[in-house]
């Protein structure tokens, strides 16, 4: 009786591989052809342009989506695939996690990119439990290299904060 229960959920766990594989790799489709209205008015000539992240994120979205549904195909599932809901993990990971990307949002018009993704970062590490040290070195850093990429690299596009920006205490706004 126990291996049929699992075959059972290997199959609703299939199925949900197929749906939810076809519904990404759709939202890739859009945004890929959508991110082809991102203006490339301002862009000089270096760089990757502001169009390079979006359609690269849209293409491994669209791969992950396939995959999935490749695997839902073939009925497989990872060993311990259990296709439930934990409704005290979704609130206490994704939850938190979700309004965080909502601060950042709001963050980033009121007070630039740098001081939103710090701040973005610092709480992602308090909530995940990291240490002190790489506490303050990882939002430090990966604020670094995150500005340096965006900004530098593929020559998005920043907006000026409109509350404040900490960077023009410092003259590099």
């Amino acid at each position: 009786m126990t291996q049929n229960v699992d075959i059972n959920m290997a199959r609703n766990t299939a199925r949900h591989n197929i749906v939810a594989g076809a519904a990404l790799a759709a939202l890739a489709t859009f945004f890929f052809w959508k991110s082809f209205n991102i203006s490339l008015d301002f862009v000089d000539e270096e760089g990757v342009g502001p169009r390079f992240f979006p359609q690269a994120i849209c293409v491994a979205l669209g791969l992950i989506g396939l995959t999935l549904i490749v695997f839902g195909v073939r009925n497989q599932t990872a060993p311990a695939d259990k296709s439930s809901f934990e409704a005290k993990r979704f609130f206490s990971d994704a939850v938190p996690l979700f309004l965080l990307g909502l601060a950042f949002v709001w963050m980033f018009g009121a007070f630039g990119y740098v001081t939103a993704c710090f701040v973005t970062l610092f709480c992602a590490a308090l909530l995940f439990a990291v240490r002190p040290p790489a506490l303050i070195l990882l939002p430090v850093i990966g604020t670094a290299v995150l500005y340096l990429l965006f900004f530098k690299l593929m020559t998005v596009f920043e907006p000026a904060a409109t509350i404040f920006n900490p960077l023009s205490l410092i003259g590099l706004k």
